[in-house]
């Protein structure tokens, strides 16, 4: 069964403003339906083998009859332990119309050449806004694909899980491919193909394959744009082989990327007067999170204390040697950080050095703040410490309590506790079974103490009950689950 159905009657159709044409392909290079000796591989090598799954798609924000439109898509992914969320906006569009429904932008019953299902592609069906007759007409669907990590719990969405961007400036070693860039001859020499283009950024490479069947060009229409238009060759459901295949590479880190999904209507002697929908096919893989370089400062501990609306943060690191400063940074919404101070490297860099940098909130009009260390070499490399929250006077806080609880895939959270005086406090991790799993001591002060916890990430996901022990103070001991 072939992919596309050409629709001469009534069809729901939800119309665009039409826009500029985009420049005009050249004309099509010679094809066959058959030849399919090169499938395109979706495997990758290395640990950044990750491929994304884009369904059940959920319309966000706007109206697909107004634009921009706004789809999520839960759970496309998983890289380093962290769950990757997705939108898809629709920015804009030339000459094109989508299918009704709130899922039109993904057809989950997409099918490839073999029958198989893709559902885990992202799959949208197109149509022209009007009919073909005698008159050559190009169009388009602009789409934005922005990446998110995951920031509530797990398996539920919120509002929050569609905010974070990913960490260190986007995905490293991002991959997308158009699949099923073909078309079809009409009437006397005239013909009606697919294209597909990406908006040529930074760090970007988009190519076809050595046997391919594609017309590379570019235009400037709205942006930088590069891409290719199909051949007059049709193929069965969304054809995965490479002769009909393009792949963008990226290899700076990225947030989002932004294609452009169309066609290529020429007229010749014979009118179409249909207006087809066409199933497109893409994917995204092989990325990861960029690998900070490690540096050879170690940090010790962190940790901080709140009081008389005063910040003041407290670490201790050892082998500085060719190591720069520390830049500590503030947030409001542990998302966002600006600069609160910088520190110079103490000492000769050989030793243990202890520092303390005081920040004064008293204008700050919010109650909780985020801290963290940014630790920069003298070469410009830099890596960052765990993040700590500290609370302000007068807001509530009795007992033990440790944030996240459940710990999130980074491993990351912080334990807060009231000291009745300056000392160190021994801090153990045990399971179930009171086998001690983690052990650290830090410094605490006399008041509201944050530290951060290190190591989590070497937990298996489970409960566990984390103890505070400050010298002859009582212990306290709090329950909490690490999730993945």
């Amino acid at each position: 069964m072939k992919k596309r159905v050409l629709y001469f009657g009534v069809m729901l159709l939800l119309g665009y403003a039409v826009t500029a044409q985009p420049t005009q392909p050249a004309a099509p290079l010679a094809c066959n339906a058959n030849n399919c000796t090169q499938p395109v591989s979706e495997t990758c090598t290395g640990a950044s083998t990750v491929v994304t799954s884009f369904t059940n798609a959920t319309l966000r924000s706007g109206s697909p009859t107004s634009l921009p439109a706004v789809y999520s898509f839960y759970n496309i992914a998983t890289i380093s332990g962290q769950q990757i969320n997705a939108t898809v906006t629709i920015d804009a569009a030339s000459n094109c119309a989508m299918n009704g429904g709130n899922f039109s932008i993904d057809d989950d019953g997409a099918t490839d050449q073999s029958g198989n299902s893709i559902a885990s592609f992202f799959a949208p069906r197109i149509t022209p806004s009007s009919n073909l007759t005698n008159s050559d007409l190009r169009g388009y669907v602009q789409f934005t694909i922005r990446f998110y990590v995951e920031n509530g719990t797990a398996g539920q969405q919120y509002p929050g899980d569609y905010t974070t961007p990913p960490p260190s400036g986007g995905l490293t070693g991002l991959n997308y491919i158009h699949y099923d860039i073909d078309g079809s001859t009409v009437g006397n020499n005239g013909w009606f193909r697919e294209t597909g283009v990406v908006q040529n950024v930074v760090g970007s490479s988009i190519n076809g394959d050595v046997s391919t069947e594609l017309v590379s060009y570019t235009y400037t229409d709205g942006g930088n744009w590069k891409g290719f238009a199909g051949s007059v060759c049709e193929r069965t459901g969304v054809s995965r082989c490479s002769q009909v295949a393009a792949a963008a590479s990226y290899s700076t880190p990225q947030t989002q990327i932004t294609v452009r999904m169309g066609y290529d209507y020429n007229f010749t002697n014979s009118n179409f007067n249909s207006q087809p929908t066409r199933q497109y096919g893409s994917r995204f893989g092989c990325f990861a999170f960029p690998q900070q370089v490690p540096l050879p400062v170690k940090l010790i501990s962190f940790n901080g204390l709140l009081k008389n609306n005063t910040a003041y943060l407290n670490w201790t690191a050892e082998n500085q040697v060719d190591f720069a400063n520390y830049i500590l940074e503030r947030s409001t919404d542990g998302t966002t950080f600006t600069t609160a101070g910088a520190v110079p490297r103490q000492g000769t860099g050989t030793g243990r050095e202890q520092y303390q940098f005081a920040d004064d909130l008293s204008v700050q009009s919010t109650e909780v703040f985020f801290y963290r260390l940014k630790m920069i070499d003298l070469d410009g490399r830099f890596s960052y410490s765990n993040t700590i929250m500290l609370r302000k006077d007068g807001v509530k806080n009795s007992g033990l309590f440790i944030s996240p609880n459940p710990v999130d895939a980074t491993g990351t959270a912080t334990v807060r506790f009231a000291a009745s005086r300056n000392g160190i406090a021994d801090i153990a991790v045990t399971d179930m079974a009171g086998r001690i799993v983690l052990r650290q001591q830090s410094a605490v002060y006399n008041g509201t103490n944050s530290i951060g916890i290190q190591n989590l990430q070497r937990l298996q996901p489970g409960t566990y009950l984390l103890q505070v022990a400050n010298g002859s103070e009582r212990p306290e001991v709090v329950r909490f689950t690490i999730a993945r």
